[in-house]
């Protein structure tokens, strides 16, 4: 019974996921001044010509280093490799099927929500 409500908690969440984002794109195309010229700017500093320095003037840099944010980015895509290639150690050790069953059944985390449920 816990692993059906997993289940469609699962999809509920995904779909509210999804409708957020949905709502988000809608919103940013038919507003597009909301993220370019107001305090809820999500345009980045990258942008040295127009962007956030057109709207926003000199109140924001203007410039980034891309020396940086190339370091972060690889570092992080390193991270993710990482995390991935344990998690997959971890299903071919306990001989599950990693798109079908759960892998960390057996951690702490894992044992304290299932009880919540």
């Amino acid at each position: 019974m816990a692993a059906a409500w997993l289940a469609v908690w699962r999809l509920v969440e995904c779909i509210k996921r999804y409708c957020g984002l949905a709502l988000w794109c809608m919103f940013a195309q038919v507003f597009p001044l909301f993220q370019d010229a107001s305090r809820f700017t999500t345009v980045t500093s990258v942008y040295a010509e127009g962007g956030i320095a057109a709207a926003m003037g000199s109140s924001m840099p203007t410039s980034a280093n891309p020396m940086a944010q190339g370091v972060i980015s690889v570092l992080s895509i390193a991270v993710n490799v990482f995390i991935f290639a344990c998690i997959l150690k971890r299903a071919k050790a306990q001989k599950k099927n990693l798109w079908k069953e759960e892998i960390f059944t057996d951690s702490r985390d894992y044992i304290e929500a299932m009880d919540r449920v």
